[in-house]
């Protein structure tokens, strides 16, 4: 076990978490609504410090992220617990759990791990990356030292501090946001929207590499209306240069019963972005030529081109728009755009 940052203490040896929006009252003994932070005579412990689940190499367009080193590969990390119940989680062997048996890896020796291989950053993804705070702080710390990128892959419940103190030493910050009504938050994922959209303008504040993904889930979050409200949200706090992922939705976990996204309703939501002024709007999970390219904003010429995970850039010299000189809007390998 390793001590937790980020709790207060409260009577009765209890303590707060301050680790996410719920800041959990945990007693001696006890754990909070994640399962991996727990109170042992007053202090907090993260009992989930270095034990990884999986490892391994992915193209960070997996992610998903396309504009944060697009074309190279991200040396993927999870370990285990999620602070949300999400009913249509594809990783719940791994998130809806609160404990598994995995030796503990030091950050020292993850990050030569992932120094033998080409991977250009490291992502923390799978489970809810929020909950390895500490072990993330400190496999941080390294790569930005070493010249590593960085990636949380995140549902953006998270507190204020949390996010601060990450910042620093955090490249990209991929944010899921699930639907744009509470309801939704409240029925399929056992928590609230407003925590998550301050996340994401934290995030956008703190100057940090940002990318949205929406799972399109029919009859939940994909009306026309939903799509607007959040489409308007977006383009008046965020502007409208940051790359937004609709994706489509395959029956699973607790939701087998609902249909997968017709490819109809992604093709309107992107002509929904695309009218609201989002110059990055892309369509995952299926095929979709024209919402998977990357143009550039001021004269349309083609940037980045995917098929799938392969990604070719003919559009971009030395992070600008070969056509025009407007740089790029994230972070190429060798500098930023």
């Amino acid at each position: 076990m390793h001590k937790a940052l980020l709790f207060s203490p409260s009577e009765d040896d209890a303590v707060i978490c301050r680790l996410c929006p719920r800041h959990c009252r945990i007693a001696d003994g006890d754990r909070g609504f994640c399962g991996v932070r727990e109170n042992i005579c007053g202090i907090l412990y993260a009992n989930s410090y270095g034990k990884i689940t999986a490892a391994g190499i992915d193209p960070v367009e997996k992610k998903p992220l396309y504009h944060y080193l697009p074309g190279t590969q991200t040396f993927s990390v999870s370990s285990y617990g999620c602070n949300l119940t999400c009913r249509h989680c594809q990783n719940y062997t791994l998130s809806q759990v609160r404990d598994m048996f995995a030796s503990a890896v030091s950050p020292e020796d993850l990050m030569k791990e992932v120094q033998k291989t080409p991977a250009k950053s490291i992502s923390f993804t799978y489970n809810e990356p929020t909950l390895s705070f500490e072990y993330a702080l400190d496999v941080l710390r390294l790569a930005d030292n070493s010249g590593l990128g960085s990636a949380f892959i995140t549902n953006g419940y998270m507190s204020e501090e949390a996010l601060t103190e990450l910042a620093p030493y955090l490249g990209a910050i991929r944010i899921d946001l699930k639907a744009f009504t509470d309801e939704f938050y409240r029925t399929v994922c056992g928590a609230h929207l407003a925590p998550v959209l301050d996340t994401i303008l934290r995030a956008k504040e703190l100057g940090l590499h940002l990318e949205l993904v929406t799972l399109v889930i029919p009859g939940y979050n994909d009306s026309a209306e939903e799509i607007d409200a959040m489409l308007s949200w977006e383009t008046e706090h965020l502007g409208n240069l940051v790359p937004h992922h609709f994706t489509r939705f395959s029956p699973m976990y607790r939701m087998e019963n609902a249909q997968p996204t017709p490819k109809e309703t992604l093709d309107r939501i992107f002509a929904q972005a695309k009218e609201h002024g989002l110059a990055y709007p892309y369509i995952g999970n299926i095929m979709h030529a024209a919402g998977s390219q990357t143009r550039c904003p001021a004269c349309g010429e083609l940037l980045i081109l995917r098929a799938g995970y392969v990604t070719k850039m003919p559009g971009l010299a030395e992070g600008r728009c070969r056509n025009c000189g407007r740089p790029f809007d994230g972070q190429v390998a060798g500098g930023l755009g």
